[in-house]
């Protein structure tokens, strides 16, 4: 059944990459093959500082893409970047710049791309009939974009947010001010005509915040194309392999795991010659100082960024997969989009979060250990466990590591897609 043209404002698409990256993408793909006509918004490359070229394949050839200009402070600060280390950038800078960033620009860093998106919109409405907008966040100012475009042209506009608000919910605004901007901005995104969200808890916040919100929750997946093939066993072996693949940033660093690492060492020496942890994508700079701090240089490395199909396959690979969330409070409901990636690689999970519905789900279907950040003793344990269940050939056992295709992205996909046809009906036949 053809389900009528959408127009998808994206900030994040390849070839940009990241844990942002990949909903968004899959929404593209599986709601292309489920009839819609989409066309795609977003800059031209260089607006984000993770890039993997190798995702523009899974873009499908029908979907129209239009690459747009844009002055963003995220697009300056990249070139800024240009000759530094790969994936590493300096801490102390870039928290400098962010907060310089927060503090004049709003509702993010990235609004300077609005004004370009808003105007690619109002040029494809003028000239064909939309059936649909979609915007997703973070940054939250493409929801600015999609709902001028939206309120100019009367149609219906669906707001996905992956995270909350950031500057509200997830980071301080630095001033009163700031604070009453971003809540405005928030109520005028939250009358959208449908509000998507990630998670249950960040439904039940948004119905809270915003009475008469129309809310509705698609949880993030994996995608089943990336995991074809039987899986790999990553049991046995002399070397207790863990991987983690993903961004560590101000918020979000291997400090806890490292200490816990550390401690294990130092209480069992002989397992220096039995455990390699790669963390494998951008980091910033604090995180390699306190590997040299530590002493973990023989146990631990850090590699640039690869293509997502190799990062997948050397998850399918690994003994253990290294799950950090941020060691703050205001991220308890949020759950990393890497967890369901870890999901349907099948391989035991090491969590290193706080309580919440990522943890939630690793113990409830027991794919892991789960350990907070404050807990060095503990994270020490869990490792020794793994590592002891590795060697003795036994970890897949340790864990339920079966399919779970409740998390898959074809669902979220067909979840957006029945939302979308009840918003906006199907258009048999419509030019």
């Amino acid at each position: 059944m053809n389900g009528g043209k959408l127009l998808m404002m994206i900030n994040f698409f390849p070839p940009a990459a990241g844990g942002g990256v990949y909903r968004p993408l899959s929404f593209v793909r599986h709601l292309s093959s489920l009839g819609w006509r989409i066309t795609v918004i977003t800059p031209r490359p260089g607006e984000f500082w993770i890039n993997d070229p190798d995702l523009e394949r899974m873009v499908p050839p029908e979907v129209r893409v239009i690459r747009t200009r844009s002055l963003s402070g995220q697009r300056f600060l990249g070139g800024m970047r240009r000759g530094a280390a790969g994936s590493r950038r300096s801490s102390p800078r870039f928290g400098a710049l962010r907060r310089l960033g927060e503090f004049f620009l709003l509702p993010d860093t990235y609004v300077g791309w609005a004004p370009f998106a808003f105007r690619a919109a109002s040029a494809l409405c003028r000239s064909e009939r939309f059936d649909a907008i979609y915007s997703t966040s973070p940054p939250d100012s493409t929801h600015m974009a999609a709902m001028a475009a939206a309120r100019r042209f009367s149609i219906p506009w669906v707001a996905d947010f992956r995270d909350p608000w950031i500057s509200l919910y997830l980071r301080k605004p630095p001033t009163r001010a700031h604070e009453w901007l971003h809540r405005r901005m928030e109520r005028s995104v939250a009358a959208a005509d449908r509000v998507v969200v990630a998670t249950s808890w960040q439904k039940s916040a948004m119905e809270e915040r915003h009475p008469g919100c129309r809310v509705e929750h698609i949880p993030n997946g994996f995608d089943e194309d990336d995991f074809d093939g039987p899986a790999p066993r990553g049991d046995g072996g002399s070397i207790f392999t863990v991987l983690h693949c993903g961004m560590l940033t101000l918020g979000r660093t291997s400090g806890s795991f490292l200490r816990g690492l550390s401690l294990l060492a130092a209480r069992r020496p002989e397992l220096r010659d039995g455990i390699r942890v790669v963390f494998l994508g951008a980091r910033e700079s604090a995180n390699e100082e306190w590997v040299s701090k530590l002493g973990l240089g023989d146990m631990v490395r850090f590699e640039d960024g690869i293509p997502h199909r190799e990062c997948v396959r050397l998850e399918r690979e690994s003994s253990a997969l290294l799950l950090i969330k941020h060691d703050d409070e205001r991220y308890a409901g949020l759950i990393p989009g890497k967890l369901f990636e870890y999901i349907g690689a099948r391989r035991p999970v090491m969590a290193v979060v706080a309580d919440g519905e990522a943890a939630g789900i690793i113990r409830r279907e027991r794919r892991g250990e789960v350990v907070s950040h404050g807990d060095t003793e503990g994270i020490a344990s869990a490792i020794e466990r793994m590592y002891d269940l590795h060697r003795e050939g036994r970890l897949s056992e340790a864990y339920s590591l079966g399919e779970l295709p409740a998390y898959s992205r074809r669902e979220a996909a067909a979840s957006l897609d029945r939302l979308l046809r009840g918003m906006a009906g199907p258009k048999e036949g419509r030019a």
